[in-house]
This record gives structure tokens, sequence and C-alpha cells, in this order.
């Protein structure tokens, strides 16, 4: 009888135990998934409120477009720009303005898109915008990220400013995980 008992009372710690461990590493995953979104926003909002528009500087960019005109599937949105976030290496010739790009990528695999963040160091008036600089993988966790512009009327999917001469007033960032899990924050750009 009394094994019998104590046999009831493991099995009860145990499951109690298993349950507890369980939920603890899934709010983790939560928290580190939430974290990854939290840091991807906030760098990207740095490099739109800090993007860079000059006329006069054929070198300066903010190039932007969705993946897709179709409204239900999931979008894949690119974006390409000058911002004022560079950190200078110590004794370099480098300046605060640098070129910073993010798209997806596809997997060898085929397993799903990467999101892929490029910088260019080096700006000057014999580098051709858009073109070079180094690839770094950011993250698989993404299953959308959508961009929208502002240009004081309207809001639009694509800017490009070469055409309109000027930066957005401000930008709407969507990201969605794999999860489902979604944030939205929006930006005012080059302020």
């Amino acid at each position: 009888m009394a094994m019998s008992i104590l046999a009831v009372i493991v099995t009860v710690i145990y499951t109690s135990f298993s349950t507890t461990g369980r939920n603890v590493e899934q709010a983790e995953a939560r928290r580190d998934r939430t974290d990854l979104a939290r840091t991807l926003i906030a760098k990207l909002s740095d490099d739109i409120a800090n993007a860079y528009y000059n006329t006069s500087m054929k070198e300066t960019v903010f190039d932007a477009k969705p993946s897709t005109t179709t409204a239900d599937e999931p979008r894949f949105d690119s974006i390409a720009l000058t911002t004022l976030t560079n950190w200078r290496k110590p004794a370099s010739k480098e300046m605060d303005l640098w070129e910073v790009g993010y798209r997806f990528e596809e997997r060898p695999e085929g397993k799903g898109k990467v999101l892929i963040r490029r910088e260019k160091r080096e700006i000057n008036k014999d580098s051709t915008p858009l073109e070079g600089g180094s690839d770094y993988e950011v993250t698989d966790q993404i299953t959308e990220l959508r961009l929208r512009y502002y240009d004081g009327s309207t809001w639009v999917d694509e800017w490009h400013s070469s055409s309109k001469q000027k930066l957005p007033r401000s930008v709407e960032i969507t990201l969605i995980q794999a999860d489902g899990s979604s944030f939205l924050t929006h930006i005012e750009a080059g302020r």
C-alpha cells in the first residue's frame, strides 16, 4: 500500500516538473522571438529615421519595393537607403553616411526565406548606388515584412528617390514571425 502511494506521489511530482519545464521552454522561446522582432524593428527604424537623400548627390538613395503586387500573398519587401548610422572604424576614412539594404533570399534547400542585410561602408562619387558592399544573414524566422511609405497625402507600397526626388515622410513597418506574432510601427524618415 505504501509503495502504491509513493508511486502516485512520484508520478504527480514528475508530471508537475515536466509541465513546468515545458512552460518555461515555451516562455523562453516566445521571449527570444519577441527580442528578435524588437531588435530587427529597432535597427530598421534607426536606419530609416537617419535616412539621407540629397538630389545633388547621385550616390544617395532611398529605393524600396514590395516583393509582390498580389494582396493575398505574403510580402517580403526590400529596401536600400543611404543613412547616417555608420559606426566608423577607428583611423578609417569612412563617413557617417553609408548604404544599407534589406532583402530576402530563398534558402538553397527551398525551405523558406532568409533576411539579408547589405552594408556598403564606402560611398564616393565613383561608387554605383545599390551595388557592392557586404551581405550578412540576419534571420530566417520572418514570414512577412511589409513596408509602406507616406508621401504627405497617401500611403504607397513602393518608393524610389530617383523619381520622387525626396524621402518619404513616414514609413510603416509590419513584421510577422513564423508563430503568427505581428509587430507594427511607424517611423519618420530622415528627420
